[in-house]
């Protein structure tokens, strides 16, 4: 099995759950070492692909960046993996819950994975659907954007349901809080 190719240009960010890095074991880009990671949050983490292979620190290495500027080139790519001579190309088509989303070139899902490219796609569903977005994430590949208002009536059911702070994905609180007496 001959190992596989590291290109800048083909390398991708990934989301995934935190407790992935436990259970996930080695990457598979060549080194049989750590996973490249970068904590969004407590829940969820970025990591990065080149094709099917999980990249490792020292295949970052190999292409001569730190896991943050591998974060941004990540970033760059899925853009210009959906861009046309119109602007990005963002497909959704209707689902129980709200839109479900696709994005060429990579699973929606890693749009979540990156300040920029998440604040792209929720400020676009949120136009699309007349509100704040939630996230709701039951598997990868598959990626739906529910009105946020809509969350604390039904919750969309099994699998990761994040919003947008301040660019990162974070766990929807199912409860809001309530306000206090002035």
């Amino acid at each position: 099995m001959t190992a596989p190719t590291l290109s800048p240009t083909t390398l991708l960010p990934a989301l995934r759950p935190a407790t992935w890095r436990t259970h996930r074991g080695l990457s598979d880009d060549g080194f049989c070492d750590t996973v490249a990671t970068i904590a969004l949050s407590r829940e969820l983490c970025a990591t990065f692909v080149c094709g099917n292979s999980d990249v490792s620190y020292r295949g970052l290495g190999e292409l001569d960046l730190s896991a943050r500027q591998a974060w941004e080139l990540a970033a760059r790519n899925l853009i210009t993996r959906a861009r046309t001579p119109e602007g990005i190309r963002v497909l959704s088509r209707p689902h129980a819950d709200g839109l479900q989303v696709a994005m060429p070139g990579a699973p929606a899902e890693s749009w979540l994975a990156h300040p920029h490219t998440f604040t792209i796609l929720d400020r676009h569903l949120a136009e699309l659907l007349g509100g704040p977005v939630a996230w709701w994430w039951p598997a990868a590949g598959r990626l739906v954007a529910v009105p946020r208002a809509d969350v604390d009536k039904q919750a969309p059911g099994e699998g990761a349901l994040v919003e947008w702070r301040h660019g990162f994905p974070a766990a929807v609180s199912r409860h809001p809080l309530l306000a206090t007496p002035a």
